[in-house]
């Protein structure tokens, strides 16, 4: 392990409230592909396989929460409201909220121009926590990590609404407006394999939201909802 990491480590623990058995799983989790690239010459050694893991836990985990508390609802509605739930945006919020963001180790190539760090990885990061936990502890305690860290959005029960921000702001913007939202792409930075997307919504001549994301489709959810925030504020 490397010895430098080892105080932000244990202090992640802390703020997660588990104890590795064996740490070596967490420094692994907190490793972007880009940063093992750039000091080794290989990916190996990444997060991205505890990625992989998270992800699959994240989602049962949910779908699980999702059944038990909402016995009435239907496929469809609980698809949506896991989507709503398990998705890029709130991902990184977590990420920032437990400072995930400050303790990943990142290659500069995989950072934006000014040196922020996109949205997916850090919603990849939290995947792969939830990962190292599930390798190192097991789906018990990994699964109730993943449904703790969502307890703020869990609780404000604003999931339920469903995740299509664009779907959302086309019925919006016809019901009150009587016109239809227009998407730019308005560029792209990153390396061409991991292209971080910037993307804007204009409703009857005035932009009313950007976004960031990969791929594109993520950019403009984004942006679709800090419009819809905008309108359903000033309304």
């Amino acid at each position: 392990m490397r010895e430098t990491y080892a105080y932000e480590l244990h202090e992640l623990c802390d703020v997660i409230s588990y104890n590795f058995k064996d740490i070596s799983v967490l420094l692994q989790a907190i490793t972007h592909s880009s940063f093992s690239y750039e000091t080794s010459g290989s990916v190996s050694g990444s997060n991205e396989v505890l990625e992989f893991l998270g992800d699959a836990v994240l989602n049962l985990s949910v779908a699980s929460y999702l059944v038990e508390r909402f016995p009435e609802r239907n496929e469809g509605d609980l698809s949506k409201m896991r989507a709503e739930l398990v998705n890029e945006h709130t991902l990184a919020q977590i990420a920032k909220h437990i400072g995930l963001d400050g303790r990943l180790l990142i290659g500069k190539s995989a950072k934006a121009e000014d040196g922020e760090i996109p949205r997916s990885i850090l919603a990849d990061g939290v995947e792969a926590l939830i990962g190292a936990v599930f390798h190192d502890g097991g789906y018990q305690v990994a699964s109730e990590l993943a449904i703790r860290l969502l307890e703020p959005f869990l609780r404000d029960n604003a999931f339920e609404k469903g995740t299509d921000y664009k779907t959302r702001l086309q019925e919006y913007t016809q019901k009150i407006h009587k016109a239809l939202p227009e998407y730019h792409m308005d560029g792209a930075t990153g390396p061409e394999h991991q292209r971080i997307f910037e993307s804007s919504v204009w409703i009857k001549g005035k932009k009313m939201g950007t976004g960031k994301g990969c791929p594109i489709k993520a950019s403009e959810q984004e942006a679709a909802r800090q419009a819809l925030e905008k309108l359903e504020q000033a309304t």
